[in-house]
């Protein structure tokens, strides 16, 4: 790699915690600019870092993730999976064969299900065809490995009943609104966390925002039940925070004044499990994730075309949508089989 690459990646690394994303792309353009044309002197090598160190490449790999827009989390799982395969075969990445990445799959999978191996396989090839790419290694290990593929497992969503039981259950105003809210809208566990008071319209039911995936801004709507108990809730609100869904305690702000505080992701989790256990639901864990699923399950069912619900859901693609969130209901299969046999 050359002297100028390892410079910029460095800087990239050394500044990543004081920038955000579009920050760091402006740096890094910046940068490029600049040294365009300038040919660095062998003295200049001073201000890069071992390369050959494992934590220092995936400190680089973390900063380039981030300048394509991965999630933190998503970049964490890349970074834990990746670090304990190297740690597990005590090696420098630049050493690493392809025997090394079947054998620490291989001795993984004794301990965990198919689809965590094939997760791991695919954390590990995207940083060693990143590494490959860029010019630090000369082949990808995991390139060539066969035979590690995700199995099909049953869309988990909830059945019509039970999501009527979910509905109906005695709650308060509050998770009343947030369990239609979901099951109206599909919404992202981290997108209802985000949600604010402004980013619905009361009037006709849409609800536009900033889609947590993609960034891109979605619109959705909320059905008769989901709006009408929204609005009974935010009536009660006496609050002027900016959520759209507030805990039920007080706290302290900044300040020392008591407040309501912004739902975080796991009191949204608790919610959707807590209020399912209530209805009676406990052959599944019902995260808010099982709502989405049975958002677009119900969409299918009803004969909503896939591009609309992909559209709703806020996916790339139509095969995520088909795949893994439309459940094959039987209910859904027979009313396709008659409409083709009638053709």
């Amino acid at each position: 790699m050359e002297k100028k690459e390892i410079i910029i990646n460095q800087i990239i690394v050394s500044m990543q915690q004081y920038l955000d994303r579009e920050q760091m792309k402006e740096l890094d353009s910046i940068l490029r600019i600049n040294l365009r044309g300038i040919r660095l002197e062998e003295e200049c090598t001073e201000l890069s870092t071992d390369v050959d160190d494992n934590m220092y490449i995936l400190k680089v790999f973390a900063a380039n993730k981030k300048l394509e827009g991965c999630k933190d989390g998503t970049i964490e799982q890349y970074l834990r999976q990746t670090k304990d395969f190297l740690d597990s075969v005590n090696k420098n990445y630049k050493n690493v064969t392809k025997d090394d990445v079947k054998f620490y799959l291989a001795m993984y999978s004794r301990n965990v299900k198919q689809n965590t191996v094939a997760n791991a396989k695919r954390f590990l090839s995207s940083f060693f065809s990143w590494a490959h790419d860029e010019g630090y290694i000369r082949s990808n290990p995991v390139k060539t490995i066969k035979g590690i593929k995700p199995v099909e497992v049953a869309n988990k969503h909830l059945s019509l009943e039970e999501e009527v039981a979910v509905r109906d259950v005695e709650k308060s105003k509050r998770d009343t609104a947030i369990i239609d809210f979901m099951l109206s809208t599909g919404v992202r566990v981290g997108e209802i966390e985000a949600m604010n008071r402004s980013n619905v319209n009361l009037i006709d039911g849409s609800v536009t925002f900033i889609g947590e995936k993609n960034g891109k801004q979605r619109t959705v709507y909320l059905d008769v039940c989901a709006k009408k108990h929204l609005i009974e809730y935010l009536q009660t609100r006496t609050d002027n925070d900016d959520a759209l869904f507030v805990s039920h305690r007080m706290f302290k702000n900044v300040y020392g004044i008591k407040d309501v505080r912004r739902l975080g992701k796991t009191a949204y989790e608790n919610i959707a499990k807590d209020i399912a256990i209530k209805a009676g639901i406990t052959d599944k864990v019902c995260t808010v994730h099982v709502y989405r699923k049975t958002f677009a399950t119900r969409l299918a069912e009803n004969g909503c075309p896939l591009e609309v619900v992909q559209e709703l859901l806020g996916h790339s693609s139509a095969d995520i949508t088909s795949k893994h969130y439309v459940a094959k209901t039987k209910k859904r299969v027979r009313k396709e089989f008659e409409r083709c046999m009638a053709a």
